[in-house]
């Protein structure tokens, strides 16, 4: 039974648990912590993470998918010190 369940699992269109985002090493910057959390989705990962100063968190995901966890790391870091830049505490309001 086994072997059939197999073959019908590989056939069947039910979708596949979405994995929880694992915390990737955080950042310092100007005082806040960029927390990077890449969503695996479908082969890929979504650009996703915290944004976290003091006891305030914002959740930031984004619709941009990567191919490598690392790389959706990196560009979510990037993303994040552009938005502390334009938006600094007002992000949190």
């Amino acid at each position: 039974m086994s072997i059939l369940s197999s073959i019908k699992s590989m056939f069947s269109s039910a979708p596949k648990e979405a994995k929880q985002p694992k915390a990737m090493p955080s950042e310092e910057y100007e005082g806040f912590e960029i927390i990077p959390m890449p969503a695996a989705e479908g082969g890929q990962y979504r650009l996703n993470g915290i944004i976290r100063k003091g006891e305030q968190e914002h959740q930031m995901i984004r619709a941009d998918m990567f191919g490598s966890a690392d790389d959706c790391a990196n560009e979510m870091k990037r993303k994040s010190k552009i938005l502390i830049d334009q938006m600094g505490d007002r992000l949190f309001n």
